[in-house]
C-alpha cells in the first residue's frame, strides 16, 4: 500500500459524503473536502502530517508576507513533493514509510496497541467480537492512521522490548509529544484553507526555544542507530517532530495482526516547554513564573480556559498557538467568527494510561483577538470561579450547623456538576459580552442566579435541622456576595 495513491484518510466532503482518499486525491480536492472525519488524536495526528508535508513542500513560507501568497501554491507543490517520494511512502516493503524494517522483536505486540480509540477506555468490550489473544484484523488504511496518531500520542511508561542490530532500549520510555495537551487549530471553509491558516512561517519558527527548520523524518530517516544526525533532526526541529519518531514500530504484512513496538534510541527524547515549544499548543504561566502547556481536561470545558487559548503571543511567551497570530494577516478574511478547534488527550492519574479523548469546535468572534476584549472575557471567568468558591462556602456552612460534615465532599460534587455545566451551556453570552467591550452586568446576573440555584438544589432543605442549616448557610452566601 502506498499512502500517495491508495485511499486511507477519512474526510467529508461538502455535500455531506463520507469516504477516504489517497494523500494526492486530498490535495487535489482539497477545495471540496469539509473537513478531515476523524476522533480528536487522529485529528492532530493528521493535521501535523499534512502540515509537515506541505511545508516541507514550500520550503517555507519565510515570513509573513510569504504565508499570505502563498495559498494557491499549497496544491502543485505538495503534490510535485509528493510524487518525488513515491518510495518513501509505501507501507510495507523494503522501507517502510516510519518504520525500522531491520527491527526484531524480543515479544511481538498486536496490532491493537497501536490504536489510541481502545487504549483510551472509550471502547465497551463485552460485546467485541473482533478482540482476541492474536489481535483484531486491521485493514492497511487503519494501520496508517493507527501508526501515525500513535508515534503522536504513545504514553509513558513500560513498553514492548524490541532489537535492532545489536542495540536493545531500556523498556521504560517517556511519553510522545502530544499526549497530555489541549491542542488548537484554525478551521477553514474547505481543507486546503484549514491547512494554510496553521501553516506557520520560517521567521515565526526560529523565535521557538530550538529554531531549527530541519527536515520530515521520512526525508532523512535513520539506517541505523548510530546515525545521531537524524536522531536530532527528528527530536529538535520543527519539520522533524511533527511527525515524531518517537517509537521504533514494524507493522507485519497487509493481513498480519501482529506488530513489532519498541522505545526509540535513548539519546532521542521528547522534551517540551522550556526546550522545545511545541506548535498547536497553549502555553501558561505557573505561579512561580515557569512555563508549562496547558492540559486537556474532560471536565472542564476549554471556555473557561480561552483567555489563554485565544492570548496572542510571541514562542516564549505565555499564549496560545502561534497559528493564532495568522488571524492577524488576514483580519479581513472572516467576516464574523473564526472556526477554532481545540482538543487532546486527557491521562488519568497513572501517566501511562489514557483517560478519554475530547474535543471543541468553538466560533470567535473576530473582534475578540484584542486586548481589551480578552481582559474583558477573562474578568468574566474569574469572576464565575469566584462565585463557585462563594458557593461552597455556603455548602460548607450548611454542612457544619447540620452537623454533618461527612456530606460536604459529595455535595461539593454535585454542586460542581450543577453549577458548571450551566454555565457551559451559557459562555457565548460572554463572548458576546467581551466582542462588544460591554460591561459584565448581565454575566454576573446570571452567575448570581446560577449559583442560587445551585444551591437549592444541592443542599436539602426538607425537615426543620436542614431548613434552619440551609437559612444560615445561604445568609452567608449572601453576606459573602456583598463583601465581593
Amino acid at each position: 500500500m502506498n499512502l500517495i495513491g491508495d485511499p486511507w484518510i477519512p474526510i467529508i466532503f461538502k455535500d455531506g459524503k463520507n469516504t477516504f482518499v489517497s494523500l494526492e486525491d486530498l490535495y487535489n480536492k482539497s477545495d471540496d473536502i469539509r473537513d478531515l472525519s476523524v476522533n480528536p488524536p487522529e485529528r492532530i495526528a493528521l493535521m501535523r502530517f499534512l502540515i509537515c508535508i506541505t511545508q516541507a513542500a514550500l520550503d517555507g513560507p519565510g515570513d509573513e508576507q510569504e504565508w499570505r501568497d502563498c495559498q494557491n501554491r499549497i496544491i502543485p507543490e505538495s503534490l510535485r513533493y509528493l510524487n518525488q517520494r513515491k518510495d518513501k511512502f509505501e507501507l510495507y516493503g523494503e522501507k517502510p514509510f516510519m518504520q525500522i524494517k531491520e527491527l526484531r522483536p524480543v515479544k511481538e505486540a498486536v496490532i491493537d496497541k497501536l490504536d489510541i480509540s481502545l487504549a483510551s477506555g472509550n471502547n465497551p468490550t463485552l460485546f467485541d467480537h473482533e478482540a482476541n489473544l492474536s489481535g483484531r484484523k486491521i485493514l492497511s488504511p487503519r494501520k496508517v492512521i493507527n501508526l501515525i496518531t500513535f508515534l503522536n500520542f504513545s504514553p509513558s511508561g513500560l513498553i514492548e522490548q524490541a532489537v535492532w542490530g545489536n542495540y536493545k532500549p531500556n523498556r521504560s520510555t517517556f511519553a510522545s509529544p502530544c499526549i497530555k495537551w489541549a491542542h488548537t487549530f484554525i478551521r477553514g471553509n474547505n481543507l486546503r484553507e484549514t491547512i494554510f491558516f496553521n501553516l506557520l512561517s520560517k521567521k515565526c519558527v526560529s523565535s521557538f526555544p530550538n529554531a531549527e527548520w530541519g527536515k520530515p523524518v521520512w526525508d532523512f530517516f535513520p539506517d541505523g542507530i548510530d546515525k545521531e544526525e537524524c536522531f536530532e533532526n527528528a527530536n529538535s526541529t520543527y519539520l522533524g517532530r511533527l511527525v515524531p519518531l518517537s517509537r521504533f514500530i514494524l507493522l507485519g504484512g497487509s493481513e498480519d495482526t501482529r506488530c513489532i513496538i519498541g522505545p526509540t534510541h535513548k539519546s532521542f527524547k521528547i522534551s517540551g516547554m522550556p526546550a522545545f515549544r511545541e506548535p498547536s499548543t497553549t502555553v501558561i504561566s505557573t505561579k512561580k513564573g515557569d512555563h508549562k502547556y496547558l492540559r486537556v481536561l474532560s471536565n472542564k470545558h476549554i471556555w473557561r480556559e480561552l483567555g489563554s487559548v485565544l492570548h496572542l503571543s510571541k514562542a516564549m511567551e505565555a499564549g496560545g498557538a502561534p497559528c493564532l497570530n495568522n488571524i492577524q494577516q488576514l483580519s479581513d478574511y472572516f467576516e464574523k467568527n473564526i472556526d477554532i478547534w481545540v482538543g487532546g488527550v486527557e491521562v488519568g492519574k497513572n501517566p501511562a494510561k489514557l483517560h478519554d479523548m475530547v474535543e471543541w469546535n468553538l466560533p470567535i468572534p473576530i473582534g475578540l483577538f484584542g486586548d481589551t476584549p480578552l481582559s474583558i472575557y477573562q474578568k468574566g471567568v474569574d469572576k464565575a470561579e469566584k462565585m463557585e468558591k462563594i458557593l461552597k462556602s455556603a455548602i460548607t456552612s450548611y454542612c457544619a450547623n447540620l452537623s454533618a460534615k461527612e456530606i460536604k465532599a459529595a455535595l461539593f460534587q454535585k454542586a460542581t456538576l450543577i453549577y458548571w455545566n450551566t454555565l457551559d451551556s451559557c459562555y457565548k453570552l460572554l463572548l458576546d459580552i467581551a466582542n462588544k467591550n460591554n460591561k459584565l452586568d448581565e454575566w454576573l446576573k446570571l452567575l448570581f442566579n446560577t449559583m442560587l440555584r445551585t444551591y437549592e438544589d444541592s443542599c436539602p432543605h426538607q425537615t426543620p435541622r436542614q431548613i434552619q442549616a440551609f437559612a444560615i448557610g445561604k445568609r452567608k452566601l449572601f453576606a459573602n456576595i456583598n463583601k465581593k
